[in-house]
């Protein structure tokens, strides 16, 4: 793999993005293990929601070609690996909201870019947010469907209120890393063609697009008459000459569902917290459901009484917090207000091929079934033995011990002695 980097708009560290795997999927053979989202590698969790503003904010300059005085201290802030420095940049970023001339639509990508994008959305005044999702929700119907070609689950749905789709607002399109670029064209073509408008935004950490691929947004300009702008932390080209994995070189580890007799399992239902979508077990404010700038304060308040109920039970030491597939944002502030040194990533349904070598980026990989629907296959990466001495693992439904087993004796088997088994809903 060679990368040519042409543009880094704020001068972050390359080694700050993302390290390198294999994926192992037929389609790209390659994986970016962003170091800013929060999902393969464990991160403290102020850092993701930092990345999202940087993004948030170096879009804002660039489409309104005003410098913000605050965006280097955002910046400087991310870069440091002091809690107190994080903490205290993400509290700067939140007292300085945006506000665009109309109110942006803001659409995040699952899985990767769920929490990506609502914390691109919490940057924006009068903002509204929806997450695609490859869950299917019997009681409702998509506005609209299209697929991710190179994932490991292709067929994306979009929960999203038609009447915000029909206002003639800026949509901002948010993922964490473009290649070629087709999830977006695919999702503008979409869009388009239900809900027309002259613009769309794409916000991405990473753009790797060729000249084909930037050709290929050109035509489509050309083809829709709209204009398509986007905007990415860092830009450049990628050479890839390897061979894709159809099959793992080796098997994940999973759970023999033995479950050490040393280790102390706490159930805690935080559903007084948070809203349910009548008749099903989602949560209302999650992103999946479509969400405007009204309820902003009620989920900031939710997290952190979630979280002082949390903090009640752990007793120290290093807390691994694992967000769940699509549920990453919700997890993702809780663990931001917990006590102690805390460490936060999440569970996904993509296979990456796990190699113990210095520099990978997946140095571990475990697989089991995913506990709120066992027919999922789910992973979890970089889990080192002997690391954490607890572990929060956040679930939008309610899940018994019995379908969290395997996961259960994976941390476990990792030397974790307590484990805690949050439910929201």
């Amino acid at each position: 793999m060679n990368l040519n980097v042409t543009q880094n708009k704020l001068a972050i560290p390359v080694d700050e993005f993302f390290s390198m795997a294999a994926r192992i999927n037929k389609k790209r053979g390659f994986l970016f293990v962003s170091k800013m989202l929060g999902k393969h590698i464990p991160v403290d969790p102020y850092k993701p929601l930092l990345a999202s503003g940087m993004l948030a904010l170096s879009y804002y300059e660039s489409v309104t070609n005003t410098a913000l005085e605050h965006i280097q201290s955002v910046r400087d802030g991310f870069l440091s690996n002091e809690r107190e420095e994080l903490s205290r940049a993400y509290d700067l970023l939140k007292s300085k909201p945006l506000k665009l001339q109309e109110a942006p639509i803001v659409i995040g990508f699952a899985e990767t870019a769920t929490a990506l994008g609502h914390a691109v959305f919490d940057c924006f005044d009068e903002a509204y947010y929806i997450h695609t999702t490859r869950e299917s929700v019997d009681e409702l119907t998509p506005e609209f469907n299209f697929r991710e070609e190179h994932s490991h689950a292709v067929d994306q749905r979009c929960y999203a209120n038609e009447s915000i789709l029909r206002k003639n607002h800026p949509i901002l399109l948010v993922d964490d890393e473009i290649t070629t670029g087709k999830t977006c064209l695919n999702i503008i073509k979409e869009l388009h063609a239900k809900y027309p408008r002259n613009h769309y935004s794409v916000l991405s950490l990473l753009d790797w697009r060729s000249k084909e691929h930037i050709n290929q947004y050109s035509n489509l300009e050309k083809e829709l008459g709209i204009t398509i702008n986007v905007h990415a932390l860092l830009k450049g080209t990628i050479d890839f000459n390897g061979k894709s994995l159809e099959e793992p070189l080796n098997q994940f580890h999973s759970s023999k569902c033995n479950r050490s007799s040393g280790v102390v399992v706490k159930s805690h239902d935080l559903s007084a917290h948070f809203s349910r979508l009548p008749g099903s077990n989602y949560l209302t404010d999650s992103g999946r459901f479509g969400i405007d700038d009204s309820v902003k304060t009620k989920i900031e308040e939710s997290c952190q009484n979630a979280s002082n109920q949390l903090n009640r039970e752990i007793q120290g030491g290093k807390t691994l917090c694992l967000g769940t597939g699509e549920f990453m944002y919700i997890p993702m502030k809780i663990a931001s207000y917990l006590h102690g040194d805390v460490y936060y990533h999440s569970t996904t349904r993509s296979p990456v091929q796990p190699l113990d070598s210095e520099g990978y980026a997946i140095r571990s990989g475990f697989t089991f079934a995913n506990p709120e629907d066992q027919e999922v296959q789910h992973y979890v990466y970089n889990i080192p033995v002997g690391k954490y001495d607890s572990a929060i693992i956040m679930f939008e439904k309610e899940v018994s011990e019995e379908e969290t087993k395997s996961l259960l004796s994976i941390l476990a088997e990792r030397k974790i002695t307590t484990i805690h088994i949050v439910t929201c809903s």
